[in-house]
Parts: structure tokens; sequence; C-alpha cells
């Protein structure tokens, strides 16, 4: 199931969109679920109170909290969610940049336009919506890979911090867990005996703790010395050695 959300303050063009959304879907076999929003403030309210949507198709200029600025708080929250901009204006593309939108469409939509980014969008979240599996209670389950924000290793217990605020545990080893997702698309940084962290939700770092931000907050979380270097290494790999260490 693909949850899509649409945000513009024109009903008649959330219309639109969301009759393309279906009659594009069928064509591509795929179940789709969306969501209508008349601007960005209960759009942002939705997945502030944790709803997750793959992929969202958003207007620039709409009353009380535009599109741009709904993405930025977006970002802040996930990080992996495509963002595909409708606009009749194209001024605003310098802007659109800092939101990483996966494409821009314009006013009046172009039908075969609208098709192709559709399917590449939905190829896209295909490629990269991976699931990490374990066992509880003899039950087998799985999580999206991209919601954990990171592992925690407690007393022979291994608990999955997910974006929205809730845990899943099980028993094990994180040296196992580490080693099952060191070839996943996902960048998991070892921060600690005790930490697996998810690259995606990293905000800053300094030498001695690693920032990460989720669900509009922010948690620091130490990183022991022994592993210290290594993260940095690794970070910098990651970001192209753009990433910024802070004294």
């Amino acid at each position: 199931m693909l949850r899509i959300a649409i945000c513009d303050d024109d009903s008649k063009f959330t219309g639109e969109i969301e009759t393309l959304v279906f009659q594009e879907s069928r064509k591509l076999g795929i179940r789709v679920e969306t969501e209508v929003f008349s601007d960005g403030k209960t759009l942002l309210k939705s997945i502030q109170d944790g709803e997750h949507y793959q992929l969202i198709f958003i207007d620039i200029e709409m009353n009380q909290i535009d599109g741009i600025t709904a993405a930025r708080s977006i970002r802040e929250i996930d990080r992996t969610v495509l963002l595909i901009y409708v606009s009749g204006y194209d001024k605003y593309l310098k802007e659109l940049f800092e939101v990483e939108p996966f494409r821009f469409l314009s006013k009046p939509l172009n039908h075969v336009q609208f098709a192709r980014y559709f399917k590449e969008s939905c190829k896209r979240i295909n490629e990269t919506e991976v699931f990490y599996q374990f066992t509880f209670n003899k039950e087998i389950r799985k999580v999206s890979v991209r919601d954990i924000v990171y592992f925690e290793s407690s007393n022979r217990i291994v608990y999955i911090h997910l974006k929205d605020g809730s845990d899943e545990h099980f028993y094990g080893k994180l040296n196992n867990v580490e080693k099952e997702l060191a070839a996943s698309r996902q960048y998991f940084l070892r921060i600690h005996q005790s930490f697996l962290v998810n690259y995606d939700y990293v905000k800053k770092m300094n030498f001695f703790n690693i920032t990460i931000s989720f669900i509009g907050k922010e948690m620091e979380l130490k990183i022991s010395e022994d592993r210290q270097r290594e993260v940095r290494q690794q970070l910098c790999k990651i970001a192209g050695g753009k990433a910024v260490i802070e004294e």
C-alpha cells in the first residue's frame, strides 16, 4: 500500500491530482491510499501526529503555511518522503533545493509528465523500501529500515526506536544486527557498544556526542571513546567529506 498526501488550497486541483493518482496506480497495479489537505498547516500537523506518507504532492503558494515552509518542518521529521512540488510559477526553484524535492510539476498539469513522474516516484519508493525482520515471542515481525532511528542494546534485549516515537524489541545481540544491516542501502553508525544509529536521522555531532532528530525533537547520544575516530571517518565518507564536526 502506497500512502500519498495531496496538499493544495484549490479543491478542484486536488481532485484532479487524486484522479490521476488512482488512474496511474491502476495502470501500474499498485494499491494506493490518499489523503487530501487544503493547507500546509494541517498536513504538517498530521505528520507531527505520527502519520507517514511515502509521497507528497504539495503546492507552493498556500495560506497559513506555504509549501516550502511546510517542507522544511517535514524534513526535520521525515527525510525520506518524496516531495513533488506543484506550482504555476518557477520563481521558487532556488528555495526548493534546500528541501530536496523529487520532481517539480507546473500548473496547469501536463498529464503525460504527471504519469512519468508518478511512475518514477513509485520505482524510487520500491527501491528504497527495505525491511528489518526479527522474532519476538515466536512471532516474526518486520519494520521498515528507513523508519528506524536507532537500535539500543540492554541486558541482551535489542530495542528498535522508530521515528514515530514507538519501540519494538527482541532478544539478540547488537553485533549481529550491525552485520545484518551492513549490506543494506541505509547507513548505520555504531557509535557505542549499546547504540547503532541510522545516519539519516543524524543532525550534528561533536567529538563526544551525536545528535539525532525525529518527531520534531532532538536527542543526544554518547560516542564511546574507542569509536570516536571511526565514527568521524564514517560520517565524512558518507557525506562526501562534507560532514561538519563541532568542537
